[in-house]
């Protein structure tokens, strides 16, 4: 009796460790997909717009509205270098005499929001006083228009290293 417990004994301890490799493994496996599927800002941007962008050190959302009308408002800083790849590119097109321009596509976007969710009327309005996008004429912008009615509207101080980008989704 006591030679069967002993092989009944190994076995229970062969099936254990049996199942926590799988587990272990499993687990593995997770979280490597997971990771995958997270997308970085500036991939999501060159995914969703054909817009490039070197990764921001630092990225704060504004305003973040999911759902059927979905828009965001980020605000993203980058050292002096991934400034001048920004500046590179062949989309920037300098302010110059467009600064009534720009300032009338952020109030357009700002005022869809506004209409999409009236509930949110005031907080709306305060976000872009507490946080406007700040340019003049040497800095950039650019828009993307989809035929779909999405819009990208971006805008680029250089002096301040900081981009400000209006995504919507109608």
């Amino acid at each position: 009796m006591a030679a069967g417990t002993g092989k009944s004994r190994s076995r229970l301890i062969v099936w254990i460790g049996a199942i926590l490799a799988a587990i272990l493994a499993l687990l593995v496996v997770i979280t490597e997909v997971s990771k995958s599927l997270e997308r970085t800002q500036a991939e999501v941007w060159r995914l969703n717009w054909g817009f490039d962008t070197p990764e921001p050190e630092q990225l704060e959302r504004i305003l973040a509205y999911p759902g059927r009308d979905h828009a965001q408002y980020s605000i993203a800083r980058y050292s002096e270098e991934a400034v001048r790849e920004m500046l590179a590119m062949p989309d920037w097109v300098s302010i110059e005499s467009a600064a009534g321009y720009v300032s009338a596509l952020i109030d357009a976007f700002m005022t869809d929001l506004q209409q999409w969710y009236p509930e949110d009327r005031e907080k709306i309005a305060q976000l872009f006083v507490q946080h406007p996008p700040v340019f003049d004429e040497q800095d950039y912008y650019l828009v993307k228009n989809e035929s779909d009615g999405d819009r990208l509207i971006a805008v680029l101080n250089p002096d301040l290293r900081t981009l400000y980008v209006l995504e919507s989704y109608q």
